[in-house]
């Protein structure tokens, strides 16, 4: 006989209260290491994304073993507006571990998005195949690059480029804003999370000046790491930001007149960037392993991931392509979520998605039928995986042209959160 399943911790899930801060502050402290006692404190009582009623903890036998934080987002989709649930800071005290407490956590929190009227939640994994599990499916998947300045073309435009000073913050904020509603998935920033993180950062801004003094047209901002001495220094550009083609021209002539002093740039970029064919040659200063003819550029990277807590509200809330049209019946597996484990009617027209349940037995209908699991719901709802690829491969079941009749309707940029952002 096969053991048993262990039974799932009963977890008492809650809101955290304000007696709770120096449990919450040590519980993070021990679970990351990644700083001091008084920093997680005021993580929890100074953050500008998020206040204490944000914050879930778990308790075992009264004691709190658990604790995660709901983060309140705007997201741009298809340059609409929508709002999403951020999960991050999940901790789980270490001699809790490995006994199912963190995934009781994740589930109760689930639940509670979803009787709240949440119905996207974000996050990014400690393990894909974990939160997978938990019906989240990959929708960020980008390119981190890592190449030398000199790989990279000059450009006249660099001229215009400068230190960014105190009067052209409100432009950079505005320039980012125009960025993020042409982007997917890319968030809306509150102003505290400009002026109490992002001006606070230690690294350098730049920006690209048009034609008229004050004009900025695009920015960038990176770190330098020079522990390897002056004149080998290693920058990450975290962000890089361009309205018009003589900002970009002027950004990238700018990064290539380092090649004096840097050896090597790192930077993540969305699935649909230009980088790999700016690069003079191809370059990967931390390369995978090299197959047949393929030359190593970057490496594909898996950033955030989506769930869909209430399918029906969730994909109504979605904008698709404005082409979108046809009806299919969309059969969905959820394991945590039972009440989105049914055959819905999902019609689409005029760039939105009408969903109901679709009746059972005699009355099922005869549409063209999608049936998946919730995390590939995810990934195919925010653009990242193509229906009909999915249903080559078997990842999902596609019968009466299903999978053909949604090919359009989400389709778009893919989906890029920014770095500065992650949370």
């Amino acid at each position: 006989m096969s053991p048993r399943p262990p039974r799932p911790p009963a977890l008492r899930y809650r809101p955290a209260r304000r007696i709770d801060v120096e449990t919450l502050a040590d519980l993070g402290y021990r679970a990351y290491r990644v700083a001091s006692l008084e920093k997680r404190r005021e993580f929890y009582t100074d953050h500008p994304r998020f206040g204490l009623r944000d914050v879930r903890v778990g308790e075992l036998d009264g004691q709190v073993v658990a604790s995660l934080v709901l983060y309140p987002f705007t997201a741009f989709v298809r340059g609409q507006r929508v709002p999403l649930t951020g999960i991050g800071s999940v901790a789980v005290s270490p001699e809790h571990r490995r006994r199912g407490v963190g995934e009781a956590l994740m589930k109760a929190a689930i639940r509670d998005m979803r009787q709240h009227g949440d119905a996207l939640s974000i996050l990014y994994p400690f393990r894909d195949s974990y939160y997978r599990g938990l019906g989240y499916g990959v929708i960020e998947v980008g390119h981190q690059l890592a190449f030398a300045p000199a790989s990279l073309p000059a450009s006249d435009e660099a001229r215009r480029v400068r230190r960014l000073m105190l009067p052209d913050r409100p432009s950079v904020e505005a320039l980012y804003e125009k960025s993020a509603q042409q982007g997917q998935f890319a968030m809306a920033r509150k102003p505290e999370w400009w002026t109490q993180r992002l001006w606070t950062h230690g690294g350098d801004w730049v920006v690209y000046e048009g034609k008229r003094r004050g004009q900025i047209e695009g920015y960038l901002y990176y770190e330098v790491d020079a522990a390897a001495g002056p004149f080998k220094l290693s920058v990450t550009l975290s962000e890089f930001v361009a309205s018009t083609p003589e900002a970009h021209r002027g950004l990238i002539g700018y990064l290539a007149s380092l090649a004096d002093q840097v050896a090597e740039i790192h930077h993540i970029t969305p699935g649909d960037n230009g980088w790999l064919t700016l690069l003079k040659s191809s370059q990967n200063l931390r390369p995978g392993l090299e197959m047949s003819v393929y030359h190593d550029t970057g490496n594909l990277v898996n950033g955030a991931m989506l769930r869909l807590n209430d399918v029906k509200s969730a994909l109504e809330r979605l904008p698709v392509s404005a082409q979108a049209r046809g009806e299919i019946a969309l059969e969905v597996d959820d394991a945590v979520v039972p009440q989105n484990a049914r055959s819905w009617r999902v019609r689409a027209t005029e760039g939105r998605l009408k969903v109901s349940p679709e009746a059972a037995g005699v009355g099922r209908s005869r549409l063209p039928r999608l049936k998946l699991t919730s995390d590939a719901l995810a990934s195919l709802a925010g653009g990242a995986l193509s229906p009909t690829r999915a249903a080559e491969i078997g990842l999902v079941e596609s019968s009466g042209a299903a999978a053909e009749v949604v090919e359009r309707w989400f389709r778009a940029r893919p989906a890029f959160l920014y770095p500065l952002n992650a949370f």
